[in-house]
C-alpha cells in the first residue's frame, strides 16, 4: 500500500475556514435535510396558567405540604417558551405495554392480599383449615353449605382433608385420562390389576392429578379421583386464559413444550393436555410434545410444567427491578 498518497490527497484539500479538514474524502456541499413532522396541538400550546386555590386544595388531598410545595416551585422553574420542545412518545414503539386485564384490581396470584382473607368457594387460594372445623360433623354434612349424610365416604374424607364442602367437591370437573391394566409378578404367580390416572379441577385456577391402582375398574378410577381432588394446587393464569411465557420440560422421555397464546386462539393440544387444561380454566394454548407420547408420563409433564411457572413479580424480586421492566424485557412485552 502506498502511504504517500493518502497524505498527498490531505494536503491538496484546501482549509476551510482557516481549520484543515482531516479527512480522505471530500465533504459534501448539500447538507442532510431531515424533514420535520408536524407536532401534535398538544405539544405546541404554552402550558396552562398556574393551580387555582381550588386546585391546590384537591391536590392537597393526595400530596404533602412539602410535597406540594416543591412540585409548584418545579413547575414554575420551567421557562413556557422551551415547552414546544417535548418529545412525543412514538406510536409505533414494539415495546409499549398493552394489557388486556385491569391493573387498578388486585390479582388474587400475582399481586399480594392485603387485609383480611375472605374464604370464597371455588377461590384459589383456598385458606387452612382449622382443627376444630375439621372435628365438627356438621362442616361437612350439613345441608347449609350444601352437603347431606347421604354422600360417598370418600367425599366426606376430601372434605375433612382439603376443607372443600361437599357440594364443591361435586361441581368439581374430573376426567380419567389413562385407565390400563399391569400385572405384578409374585412367587404366587402374576396379580393382575387395574391402573387409573384422573385429573381433577375446578376451572378458576385450581387443578391437580391422582393415581389409582385395584382390582376391580370402578375401585381404581375411585382412588385416582381421590387422589386427584386431594392434589389440587393453584396454577397462575395470565388473564385468566393462558400461561405466563412458554414453557419447556422434560419428564422420563416426554419433552414438552407449551406456548402462551393470544385470545381467541384456543385449545391445540393433544387430549391429555386438553382436558387438564379444561380443568384448570385455560382458554388459550399450544403444546408441543417430542420424543416419547407415553400418557402418564405427559399428563404428569404438564402439571410440573403448569406449576413451575416464573412470574413476572418473582422475576423482577430476583433481579431488583420494577414490574414492568421485567414485563417489557423478559418477556418481550407479551405480558
Amino acid at each position: 500500500m502506498n502511504v504517500v498518497r493518502p497524505l498527498h490527497r490531505l494536503l491538496s484539500i484546501p482549509p476551510r475556514s482557516g481549520v484543515r479538514q482531516l479527512s480522505t474524502t471530500t465533504t459534501s456541499p448539500y447538507r442532510h435535510r431531515r424533514t420535520a413532522k408536524a407536532k401534535p396541538e398538544s405539544y405546541t400550546t404554552p402550558p396552562p396558567t398556574p393551580y387555582t386555590p381550588s386546585e391546590v386544595s384537591k391536590l392537597s388531598k393526595y400530596y404533602t405540604d412539602e410535597q406540594l410545595t416543591s412540585l409548584l416551585a418545579g413547575e414554575s422553574a420551567i421557562d413556557p417558551e422551551h415547552f414546544h420542545n417535548r418529545h412525543r412518545q412514538p406510536d409505533h414503539d414494539p415495546m409499549k405495554l398493552r394489557y388486556l386485564d385491569d391493573l387498578s384490581t388486585l390479582d388474587p396470584i400475582l399481586d399480594l392480599p392485603t387485609g383480611p382473607q375472605i374464604y370464597t368457594p371455588g377461590h384459589p387460594l383456598q385458606p387452612i383449615p382449622r382443627l376444630d372445623d375439621l372435628l365438627t360433623p356438621s362442616t361437612s354434612t350439613n345441608t347449609t353449605s350444601g352437603g347431606s349424610t347421604g354422600d360417598a365416604p370418600w367425599i366426606r374424607q376430601v372434605s375433612l382433608k382439603t376443607g372443600f364442602s361437599a357440594a364443591e367437591i361435586k361441581r368439581l370437573r374430573t376426567k380419567t385420562l389413562v385407565s390400563h391394566s399391569v400385572v405384578n409378578q409374585t412367587h404366587m404367580g402374576k396379580i393382575r390389576k387395574i391402573y387409573c390416572l384422573a385429573v381433577a379441577g375446578n376451572g378458576n385456577g385450581l387443578v391437580g392429578i391422582g393415581e389409582g391402582k385395584s382390582v376391580e375398574f370402578s375401585e381404581a378410577q375411585r382412588i385416582a379421583t381421590y387422589m386427584a381432588v386431594r392434589n389440587m394446587m393453584p396454577v397462575p393464569r395470565y388473564e385468566d386464559r393462558t400461561i405466563f411465557g412458554n414453557l419447556d420440560i422434560k419428564v422420563g422421555a416426554v419433552e414438552l413444550k407449551l406456548f402462551s397464546r393470544p385470545p381467541g386462539f384456543g385449545l391445540r393440544t393433544s387430549q391429555y393436555i386438553f382436558e387438564i387444561a379444561k380443568c384448570l380454566g385455560l382458554s388459550d394454548l399450544s403444546a408441543k410434545v417430542s420424543r416419547s407420547r407415553n400418557p402418564m408420563n405427559v399428563c404428569k409433564a404438564t402439571i410440573q410444567a403448569l406449576r413451575s411457572q416464573k412470574l413476572p413479580e418473582t422475576i423482577a424480586r430476583g433481579r431488583g427491578k420494577k414490574l414492568v421492566d421485567v414485563r417489557k424485557v423478559y418477556y418481550n412485552g407479551a405480558v
